[in-house]
């Protein structure tokens, strides 16, 4: 096992240098194709099913204050992304739901990001990235969806 202290780079590190890697390659897709979307944006969109999703839930599960939310969801919205609409389910309710551009850009997400993961898997061999990939999903705290 390695020690973090005795030279060994913390894996948090590590895995910011995988991060700078997926947000490169996404303000590469957004400034030729989606301008002014950043990660988050694209982190929201892949939050959102087919039938869209209620504000109070894509609040929680975004793990945003409804401020923080509102202010992340007006570009999309002004970017012709998502539109909010009474859910059809509880007038009271809202609902997000991705539009024809939104569903592109997920599209494109997620065909640049399995580039990258290919192109991952390449680089150290198809059986350790799959192992790598496996661990991280053990990792994480819960489901992890399609979308995500």
């Amino acid at each position: 096992m390695s020690d973090p202290v005795n030279g060994e780079p913390l894996v948090v590190v590590l895995l910011e240098h995988a991060m700078h890697r997926v947000r490169a390659e996404l303000y590469a897709l957004s400034d030729a194709s989606f301008p002014g979307l950043r990660t988050r944006h694209y982190r929201l969109l892949s939050l959102l099913p087919p039938g869209g999703e209620r504000l109070t839930r894509l609040t929680a599960a975004s793990g945003l204050t409804k401020q923080a939310l509102a202010q992340a969801l007006a570009p999309l919205q002004a970017g012709g992304y998502v539109e909010v609409v009474p859910d059809p389910s509880d007038r009271r309710a809202r609902l997000v739901r991705l539009t024809d551009r939104g569903r592109e850009a997920t599209a494109a997400v997620r065909h640049r990001l399995a580039a990258v993961e290919r192109e991952w898997a390449a680089q150290v061999g198809e059986e350790r990235y799959a192992v790598a990939r496996a661990v991280l999903t053990d990792l994480a705290p819960g489901p992890v969806t399609v979308g995500e």
